[in-house]
């Protein structure tokens, strides 16, 4: 597994520097000749590019087995930084954004960056999941020993055989996306030491629930 990692790794790394120059030349194309915004597949072409680079990005931290810096975590400040990040979004795509937490919250042992990647994916999924006026929530709180994350939209929901396969590599029901997400999110979550679970139904809305323990 190992190998199969650093040979991934590896194949990333090595797509990644020419796709850079494809990019580049396309904005240095377009800088110099703006009437080419009007040819027919311009920006599918750059949509194309754009996702080649995500799925490269999927991949590397899917495969990437290198153990993260680990230390206590102040929730509640990386709850206000997701907040602030994705209000502004929210009020441009008419979404409507709430979240819940107590005043008091006991930290978590983890890497701050990671849990916000593997929350704003699932924020990311909740609101592409609505539509206009659409409603996600994200509340926390603590019981017994546990942090318990909630993260609940009004959206189309999914059905039994779309909920098996969520967390699966590659698996995907949108005609973009790379399918990793939340293959990457999982992995992330049991990093921590703790377990996501999702429950959904379909034309009603999903819920994710994320158990960390505290300190």
């Amino acid at each position: 597994m190992e190998d199969t990692n650093f040979t991934v790794a590896k194949i990333t790394h090595e797509i990644r520097n020419p796709l850079t120059l494809i990019n580049s030349s396309l904005q240095l194309i377009e800088s110099i000749h703006p009437e080419v915004k009007e040819f027919q597949f311009w920006s599918q072409t750059l949509e194309d590019v754009a996702y080649v680079n995500q799925l490269l990005e999927d991949l590397a931290a899917y495969s990437d087995k290198r153990r993260f810096f680990m230390c206590e975590v102040d929730l509640k400040e990386v709850i206000r930084s997701l907040e602030e990040s994705l209000m502004p979004y929210a009020v441009i795509n008419q979404k409507h954004f709430s979240v819940h937490m107590p005043a008091q919250l006991p930290s978590v042992f983890g890497n701050p960056l990671k849990l916000k990647q593997a929350f704003l994916n699932l924020l990311k999924n909740a609101f592409e999941s609505t539509g206009e006026n659409g409603c996600v929530s994200m509340s926390i709180r603590k019981y017994l020993d546990q942090i318990i994350i909630r993260i609940s939209d009004d959206g189309c929901g999914m059905n039994k055989e779309a909920i098996q396969t969520l967390f699966k590599p590659f698996s995907t029901n949108k005609s973009y996306g790379t399918g990793l997400g939340l293959a990457i999110t999982q992995k992330i979550i049991q990093a921590h030491y703790g377990k996501i679970e999702v429950s959904s139904v379909l034309g009603r809305g999903t819920t994710f629930t994320i158990t960390l323990p505290h300190i």
